[in-house]
């Protein structure tokens, strides 16, 4: 991947850049980070996390599973005693209750390794030991004449070291 490399010391230097070089129709960057920041993910444009979706949606799924699950095993095999109805919420509550944090627990990990896009086996090419010390990491990819105004751009918000990458 082409592009350039630039290397900031704060954080607000480092959100400055990326949202000028948004503003000057960027898109494709990768942004490293040494810690969590709330102003760089304002900056990428990361406005919330699908995570509690995937958790909703594994809630809802180990409930009606646990209803079905206990409910059909009642109308397979009923064992009907003094009158009372074979299929009877009370007693599943249990089972649907363990199935529902079962799989809300499930899908929200995979949600989390998903969205992560972990587990990453080989690190990116212009990943610098730098960025999980005390520096904050912008790559741009970039071509030919918009590699000088992004060049410029990064230079003139603080940046300590820029790289050309071909």
């Amino acid at each position: 991947m082409s592009g350039i490399l630039a290397q900031f010391t704060t954080v607000a230097e480092a959100a400055g850049a990326i949202k000028q070089l948004r503003d000057a129709g960027h898109t494709e960057m990768t942004v490293f980070s040494p810690i969590p920041s709330e102003e760089l993910e304002e900056a990428v444009g990361i406005t919330g996390s699908p995570v509690g979706l995937w958790a909703l949606i594994g809630g809802l799924t180990g409930c009606t599973t646990g209803l079905l699950l206990t409910a059909g095993t009642s109308l397979a095999y009923p064992l009907v005693t003094q009158g009372k109805p074979i299929v009877s919420i009370p007693p599943f509550i249990v089972v649907m209750f363990e199935l529902t944090i079962l799989l809300t627990g499930i899908f929200a990990f995979m949600a989390v390794l998903v969205h992560s896009r972990r587990p990453t086996l080989k690190l990116e090419a212009s990943y610098r030991k730098e960025f999980s010390v005390d520096r904050f990491g912008v790559f741009v990819s970039v071509e030919g004449a918009d590699r000088q105004q992004a060049e410029q751009l990064v230079r003139d918000n603080g940046a300590v070291e820029v790289e050309v990458q071909a």
